[in-house]
């Protein structure tokens, strides 16, 4: 029963992923999403025996309960309890989870291999569809506003039947690109599918026109130099990325991007707009500073008390007006112990090892895009906390059985590299 908990958190990655409900009607009918998340819930309940969970201890698993204890609580103090109800805690479920399936299912390393490959590649036909149909039929799915003369500019966005914006989709670049970078050693299919994706991906990127993400990508190149061992051959394919994006950018989207570090940009006013709308979600979330106007509320928030109708666009204010300065709090040492524990869970060059490598960049990457971007309700932390409790899990248990071993020390075990452990097959 505990491989038929893992089928299906598998099928639910993919249906929610790729929107098969929306692609087809009759999955959303009844309601299919839902119905994976319970019969995932309900085995492990009933059949998955909890001793064999680890990590219950771990901080992130006793701070991410207790955020949500602490949301539960203030639920009925929101100023919108029906939206909290109605959307605001459905949406974090569907997000959750996705750190306690992990947690709960996947716990060998033929598990997490088959995890990340399903991960990685729904996440890539999710950037790759749209850029294909812009390219076969001239689609784009979102403009942009220049900030001058009425004018707009094309964007790529998700895909039709997608739910995400230009930025959305940056993002998903920037998710799979750390991922695939480290893993390209890996072998064969590592090798051939990320030669095919990740150029793909980086055009995609450019076509959303999305600073955020080009900030974004800046950052991932930065932590990549910073981690390898050999800086100078690592900065060779930054530097060719670097003189090629500045040939061939043209354009509008030479003008929006420009207009990051130009005021005199037809788009700078948009960037600036960005920076004073932190300031306004700010000074909205000051009317409830303690619990805030409820999970999912930022919308309802900024509608009434900000004049705008804007989700917040910066993860730190967006937890601020939902849940307060406690939930917020909460969050940050959620966050902080997630890089503990990858920075803890040092590995060999194997599959593990290059797993936590992309991991920490998309972690470095991740905390500076929520500076941009909202993602309380979205997977992403979740997802990366469960990455970090299972690599740390697989970094413990190399090194209890190191400590076993007759005549090994444990001196400096923290800057030699771990075992290899020879883990049960799925």
């Amino acid at each position: 029963m505990e491989r038929l908990g893992f089928f299906l958190y598998l099928s639910f990655i993919i249906s929610w992923f790729l929107r098969l409900t929306a692609r087809l009607p009759a999955l959303g009918a009844i309601r299919l999403d839902l119905v994976l998340i319970i019969g995932a819930f309900l085995i492990y309940l009933f059949f998955v025996e909890k001793e064999k969970v680890k990590g219950l201890g771990n901080p992130v698993y006793r701070r991410l309960l207790l955020l949500v204890i602490v949301i539960l609580a203030i639920t009925p103090f929101a100023e919108w309890p029906g939206s909290v109800l109605r959307t605001g805690l459905l949406n974090f479920v569907k997000a959750v989870v996705f750190f306690f399936f992990t947690v709960w299912y996947v716990r060998t390393e033929a598990r997490v291999r088959i995890f990340i490959t399903v991960f990685l590649v729904c996440q890539s036909i999710r950037v790759v569809e749209p850029l294909f149909l812009h390219l076969t039929q001239g689609y784009w799915g979102a403009k942009a506003y220049m900030g001058s003369g009425g004018e707009f500019m094309n964007r790529l966005s998700g895909g039709p039947y997608d739910v995400i914006n230009p930025n959305g989709l940056a993002f998903l670049v920037l998710t799979i690109v750390p991922f695939l970078i480290y893993l390209f050693r890996e072998g064969v299919f590592w090798r051939l599918f990320s030669s095919a994706v990740v150029p793909l991906s980086l055009y995609a990127l450019y076509l959303t026109g999305s600073r955020s993400g080009m900030l974004g990508l800046a950052v991932i190149l930065l932590v990549f130099f910073l981690q390898s061992k050999r800086k100078v051959v690592a900065l060779i394919p930054i530097v060719i990325l670097g003189v090629f994006a500045l040939v061939r950018i043209e354009g509008q989207f030479k003008d929006r991007y420009l207009s990051i570090i130009s005021t005199k940009a037809a788009h700078a006013g948009t960037a600036k707009g960005r920076i004073e709308g932190v300031w306004r979600d700010i000074k909205v979330g000051m009317r409830k500073p303690l619990v805030g106007h409820g999970l999912g509320t930022s919308l309802e928030a900024n509608v009434h008390y900000g004049g705008v109708a804007l989700v917040s666009h910066n993860l730190y204010a967006e937890i601020f007006q939902e849940i307060g300065a406690v939930g917020l709090v909460l969050f940050l040492s959620f966050i902080f112990n997630i890089f503990r524990n990858l920075r803890d869970s040092r590995a060999g060059p194997g599959f593990m090892g290059k797993l936590r490598q992309g991991a920490l960049v998309f972690a470095w990457m991740n905390l500076f895009f929520g500076l941009a971007s909202y993602g309380l309700s979205s997977y992403e932390w979740y997802f990366l906390a469960a990455l970090s409790l299972i690599l740390f899990e697989q970094a413990q248990q190399g090194l209890n059985e190191k400590e076993r071993a007759p005549g090994c020390s444990l001196a400096g075990w923290r800057d030699s590299h771990l075992p290899q452990v020879r883990l049960p097959k799925l």
